[in-house]
């Protein structure tokens, strides 16, 4: 019996466990995609402030026309604007280069942070990512171990099934036995 009892305690352990790896995966599935989320947000929000600001200047360059500094009406504008538009064409190719939009390891980070997650790399989108294999591969050994332990629990229950159905027919065994003996005496 102390084995069945192991087996049922080693099957609520290695549950408890694949629950908890089953929690943390999902959290940090959540922090990557918010993350990236947040990421997306805010480059959107600094590409239109840029945008915005390149606007603006345009608009100086045009009013500016009249200003004759540098011996042209508007060059000096122009020559900001040209700037501007040099930082957008430069963010969009890192995003590009890098697939992920700006600032998404600060906010993964700080989303790490918020949702408590215990990890052993940076919380940076490369760190969560690596955090992510390994509680995937540790949930594959929990499913493997809770099989095992039912199939021990299993082989445990049939042990003890048959070893009280052998048990009840040696009993029967012995009780006739010891009927046959006292007809004879008798």
């Amino acid at each position: 019996m102390a084995s069945l009892k192991d087996n049922i305690n080693n099957i609520s352990d290695d549950t408890r466990s694949l629950i908890n790896d089953h929690l943390k995966l999902f959290s940090i599935k959540q922090t990557e995609k918010l993350a990236r989320f947040f990421g997306l947000l805010s480059t959107i929000f600094i590409l239109s402030i840029i945008l915005l600001i390149v606007i603006i200047f345009s608009s100086f360059a045009l009013a500016g026309i009249l200003n004759s500094l540098l011996n042209t009406p508007f060059g000096g504008y122009l020559i900001v604007s040209g700037i501007y538009l040099m930082v957008i064409i430069l963010v969009i190719i890192s995003m590009k280069r890098t697939k992920r939009p700006l600032l998404s390891n600060a906010i993964a980070k700080s989303l790490a942070a918020v949702f408590e997650i215990e990890s052993k790399h940076s919380k940076g989108l490369d760190g969560l990512e690596l955090e992510r294999e390994l509680t995937e591969e540790k949930i594959n050994s929990n499913r493997e171990r809770i099989n095992t332990n039912f199939q021990l629990l299993r082989y445990s229950l049939m042990e003890n099934f048959f070893t009280e159905l052998f048990g009840l027919f040696k009993s029967k065994k012995k009780d006739s036995g010891s009927d046959e003996v006292e007809s004879d005496q008798n």
